[in-house]
């Protein structure tokens, strides 16, 4: 059946707003009381873990050989979710590691690694071909496990126990605590997760548990982490954390297009580049 003119534009919108609706996301949930008991399903978490690989080295696919220097103050960073020598991170993923396979080259770098975690040193001396020797372990299934343990145990557990005190109740929102916990930590200081969370509620008037619509807080979440990697501070990360807010843009394009299910497939954009996380 052939259609007149007025009668197609009137099709058309009737047609394009569902369409755009649907491009679009769908309404977030209405806002709760109370904590919530927000999880994520397998796919769900593919598609986090995924996001966590393109802002950490722009690539969805896990990185597990990673070692690179970034200039941050935190010594090597390696692997999936950027364990530092710095810190404690690769210390205990190379010793549970080498407690199954004491074989390992990577056995001899412990007592420095121990060293370095100590003091919180940045400095990389003593670890002549580390780097060479982190990247062999990486093929190994076990030293692969050993990471993603550890990495769960850092920053995925404990974003889904600040997002159900939250009572975020979407799988977005707690891929967005997951990168920031991956991003900035979760310990005490002003520049990781417990703080930006504390300054997101006063910006926002309070958190989801208590009323507040999920999708505005966070914006307000993402606004002030923003600001924290703009002005970190922590002097060591401010130059390096000024050049990462990509990643900031690309979770509040998601947010802003209600794209709170975190289904695959997802598309972001990130620093002009795109990527399918399937």
């Amino acid at each position: 059946m052939r259609c007149g003119g007025t009668a197609i534009v009137a099709l058309l919108l009737a047609v394009l707003p569902a369409a755009c609706s649907r491009a679009a996301g769908e309404p977030w949930p209405e806002a709760g009381h109370g904590p919530s008991a927000v999880a994520l399903s397998e796919p769900q978490r593919r598609v986090a873990d995924e996001l966590i690989g393109v802002f950490e080295h722009g690539d969805p696919a896990p990185h597990y050989e990673a070692v690179e220097t970034l200039g941050d103050g935190r010594g090597y960073t390696c692997g999936t979710i950027g364990f530092t020598t710095s810190g404690t991170e690769v210390r205990d993923v190379v010793a549970a590691y080498t407690a199954d396979v004491p074989g390992s080259p990577l056995a001899r770098y412990l007592p420095r690694l121990r060293e370095l975690a100590d003091g919180g040193s940045a400095d990389t001396g003593g670890l002549d071909g580390f780097a060479a020797d982190w990247k062999a372990a990486a093929a190994d299934p076990r030293f692969r496990a050993q990471q993603d343990a550890l990495a769960g145990r850092l920053t995925l557990d404990p974003a889904l126990q600040a997002a159900r005190k939250l009572g975020i109740r979407t799988p977005l929102g707690v891929a967005v605590l997951y990168d920031t916990a991956v991003q900035h930590g979760t310990g005490d200081d002003p520049d990781g997760m417990p703080a930006l969370i504390a300054r997101a509620m006063r910006r926002a008037g309070g958190e989801p548990a208590g009323g507040v619509d999920e999708q505005d807080w966070l914006q307000a979440f993402l606004d002030e982490r923003e600001q924290t990697l703009r002005h970190a501070h922590d002097q060591d990360t401010r130059a390096a954390w000024s050049e990462s807010t990509g990643r900031v843009d690309a979770l509040r394009e998601l947010v802003d297009d209600s794209r709170w299910r975190l289904d695959p497939p997802v598309r972001i954009t990130v620093d002009g580049d795109d990527y399918d996380l399937r």
